[in-house]
């Protein structure tokens, strides 16, 4: 006997045991034709032929309420899946804790450290947090879809982007970074693979998981802790083992605008490249030169993007090119037939 309730997109599920996480299900749809595939001694996450159509599915994964579709990130400490909310019927990604990590008290604290520091942070350009549980014997965070690639993944694909692009994309997610400082809250690892992209083409800011909460005497004791981050991205200060703020999110996240308009990360040995003055203000080695707050580096990213939309207004019509348009000179005329018979 099996246990059946309908997928959002019509399939029939059931269970049976497999090795974590979550159990196949007893059968799907085809995506093609519809009819219904067995899936008895599959396993999840390969591939199924249709007899009827030759159309190959995924085996999907049940793991709770979530249908896990398919993997979008993997990292040290578990796994993110593409999954659907079966009671909501709607897709949605959903973090997986390693199994082992989940048995560690102290994982578990950093993992529910950053399902709250998410869920703290109510903001368009943050990525939502929908819940934060445990089922069969892992912890799991379900939480807004963002599945449309990463900072990291345009340049790799486009070599930079536009300087209205990245103007535009830094003042969003400045606005993101604002809303968790008010809450009293440092990211700590602000860099391109940390910025999403949903279906509208939104940013995103994701993974809290180094976030911390900013308490004067805190930062004190934990400035000699191991430092953790990327090292394109990390502040120097940080680097020094002195205490951060929010200055020091301030600098990853010029690093990062700085290597989406240039192409390349921001090292001392880097070719001088031209930047807005807000980027390379953001980017300043000592804290001191840096903004002092959120919102006048949201004022100059503003006053940027006014600034770069005013010099493309101002700048002359591209001339039509001259393979498209036929010089003065060039008159050609068919010789008619009187002219023949001179």
């Amino acid at each position: 006997m099996c246990l059946r309730l309908m997928s959002p997109f019509g399939a029939c599920y059931g269970y049976t045991k497999m090795d974590a996480p979550g159990k196949v299900p007893v059968s799907i749809n085809c995506h093609s034709c519809g009819a219904v595939l067995d899936l008895t001694g599959q396993t999840g996450f390969t591939h199924v032929e249709c007899k009827h159509c030759g159309a190959t599915s995924v085996v999907p994964l049940q793991f709770g309420n979530f249908l896990l579709l398919h993997a979008i990130g993997v990292g040290s400490t578990g796994t993110v899946y593409k999954a659907i909310d079966l009671p909501l019927s709607r897709y949605l990604a959903v973090k997986i804790l390693l199994k082992k990590l989940s048995a560690d008290p102290a994982f578990v604290r950093n993992f529910t450290r950053e399902a709250q520091a998410v869920a703290s942070v109510p903001h368009p350009n943050v990525v939502q947090v929908y819940s934060f549980d445990l089922q069969d014997g892992q912890y799991y965070l379900a939480m807004e879809l963002c599945d449309h690639g990463s900072l990291d993944d345009r340049i790799t694909k486009l070599g930079k982007l536009s300087e209205a692009d990245v103007l535009s994309m830094g003042l969003q997610i400045a606005s993101a970074l604002h809303a968790a400082w008010r809450r009293g809250l440092l990211h700590r690892d602000v860099k391109p693979g940390n910025i999403l992209f949903n279906e509208d083409d939104v940013p995103k800011i994701v993974d809290f998981g180094l976030a911390r909460p900013h308490h004067p005497q805190t930062n004190e004791e934990h400035a000699s802790d191991q430092i953790w981050g990327t090292p394109y991205y990390i502040a120097p200060e940080k680097l020094r083992g002195k205490p951060e703020d929010m200055r020091s999110d301030e600098y990853s996240l010029g690093a990062t605008l700085y290597h989406a308009l240039t192409g390349h990360p921001p090292t001392e040995m880097a070719p001088t490249e031209r930047a807005p003055h807000v980027i390379s203000r953001m980017m300043a080695r000592d804290p001191a030169a840096r903004y002092s707050s959120y919102d006048e580096i949201i004022h100059d990213l503003t006053e940027a993007q006014r600034a770069l939309r005013k010099s493309m207004a101002d700048s002359p019509a591209i001339p039509a090119s001259p393979t498209t348009k036929k010089p003065s000179w060039f008159r050609f005329r068919w010789p008619r037939p009187r002219d023949q018979q001179k």
